[in-house]
């Protein structure tokens, strides 16, 4: 982290301002040899944190390249915790390249994805989950994505590990000082006190645990497959949940032949909709492959919205539907209420006693809110009700997986009076896995796992 690195930080493109970003130990001697500041400000005039307006200057030709606002950041207030200028010019790509060539050709070096970010957590400012969350706050789809992001990146997740990490350190610490002095012994009494932290610490790990759910839910939405026979109303259903024209509607069966994947907002989160190929006995060539994509969309869907006709008694199709659904969790829409029911609601409640069919229809738009009203529900059963720190990847599960696990061993290594040397192994373990979560303790793998799915400039 000796080199000074240099990106473009907005969008390539036709706008109103874009972004050059500099940081680094000589960030500001590089800034000095292109910017020349409006009269009557000078270099050393130039407070940081302030806005200077001026000029970028090419050094080779003294040829002015943009008007600018320049803004000093000196360490560690800055977001990288190092020495950062920011160049604010007009939009478009080619002035915005032409002035990062003149940041690049005074010795800075062009940064790879996320290393501003990375140097931030390197520097301790932000912690691994923190830093995450930066790229959460980006690609944030929705108010709960959003929301759930920026609490991750204010450091409620960070304050809630941490705490569960400097309680375990303490037991750690009674251990330890129990192996240094084996003459005094560790009192039965002790080592229930100790059991009796670690389960409470295990007590809360579990209930982080139980958050995943919902906070997976929350940053990557819930995949929903669409899914019934030929002609039974999904690509309508599609359009009218997309409130556009999106999917080819015809009055043919079999009109979709592959699968077609949208993102949906719905209230305050967003759903990956999946337009499924009707399942039916003896299809077309075609249409065999297009099934066959649906089976594979059904086993990863998060839940199927499974569409019947009611306007027509259920048939052989729909049960081999109802059987390729599966155990998958489900909804069961009946769509086409706008016309004469055919279809026997009796039976079919008696089929599925557990499940309430929600009669819609697709064109003129009934009973659409309420299917959207119980769609939400059901994808929130179960979160945790209020605020709360949430875990949102499967690398935060696995973490607290494995920690948890290690304090169950603990926990029955001091109720089992095994000696303090055991009991110390997993409960550095427990740590261990802590560490990583938070960024205590990493590899530069885990690190190049985590930012090469940033953008370059962040």
């Amino acid at each position: 982290m000796d080199d000074t690195i240099a990106a473009i930080a907005t969008p390539l493109g036709d706008g109103g301002i874009h972004i050059v970003r500099i940081s680094g130990p000589d960030a500001w001697p590089i800034a000095c040899q292109l910017f020349r500041p409006a009269p009557p400000q000078t270099l050393e005039t130039i407070e940081p944190l302030k806005v200077a307006f001026g000029h970028i200057h090419d050094p080779a030709t003294g040829r002015i390249l943009d008007e600018v606002l320049l803004t000093r950041f000196v360490k560690p207030h800055s977001y990288t915790s190092e020495d950062v200028v920011e160049i604010h010019g007009h939009g478009g790509a080619f002035v915005a390249t032409r002035i990062l060539q003149g940041v690049l050709d005074q010795g800075a070096r062009l940064a790879l994805p996320g290393e501003f970010t990375r140097r931030a957590f390197l520097h301790g400012r932000l912690d691994l989950t923190q830093a995450e969350a930066v790229a959460d706050v980006i690609h944030a789809a929705s108010d709960k994505a959003l929301s759930t992001a920026l609490s991750q990146l204010q450091g409620e997740l960070s304050r809630s590990l941490n705490a569960l990490y400097d309680r375990l350190l303490a037991v750690l610490a009674q251990l330890e000082a129990a192996i240094d002095f084996p003459e005094e012994g560790l009192e039965f009494e002790r080592k229930q006190a100790m059991a009796q932290q670690v389960s409470a610490v295990q007590k809360e790990i579990d209930a982080l645990i139980a958050t995943f759910r919902a906070g997976r839910i929350y940053r990557e939405g819930l995949n929903v497959a669409l899914v019934g026979k030929p002609n039974v109303g999904k690509s309508s259903l599609l359009n009218a949940l997309l409130k556009e024209d999106r999917a080819i509607v015809t009055p043919h069966p079999g009109t979709t032949r592959d699968v077609l994947e949208e993102r949906v907002r719905i209230r305050d989160l967003h759903l990956n909709i999946v337009d499924t190929a009707g399942i039916r006995h003896q299809p077309e060539v075609i249409e065999e492959e297009g099934i066959k994509r649906t089976r594979r969309a059904l086993g990863q869907a998060d839940l199927a919205l499974v569409l019947l006709d009611l306007s027509m008694p259920l048939d052989a199709n729909d049960d081999m539907l109802l059987d390729a659904v599966g155990a998958t969790p489900r909804l069961i829409v009946l769509n086409k209420c706008d016309r004469p029911p055919q279809l026997d609601t009796d039976a079919l409640a008696k089929r599925f006693q557990d499940e309430t069919p929600f009669p819609i229809s697709a064109t003129t738009g009934e009973g659409l809110d309420a299917l959207i009203d119980r769609l939400h529900a059901r994808i929130l059963a179960g979160a945790p009700s209020g605020e709360g720190a949430l875990i949102t990847r499967e690398r935060h599960r696995q973490a607290l997986a494995g920690s948890r696990d290690a304090l169950q061993r603990v926990t029955e290594s001091l109720n089992g009076d095994l000696s303090e040397d055991l009991v110390a192994v997993d409960l550095n373990t427990a740590l261990e896995h802590l560490g990583g979560l938070l960024g205590k303790t990493f590899v530069e793998d885990l690190l190049d796992q985590i930012f090469d799915d940033f953008c370059i400039g962040k």
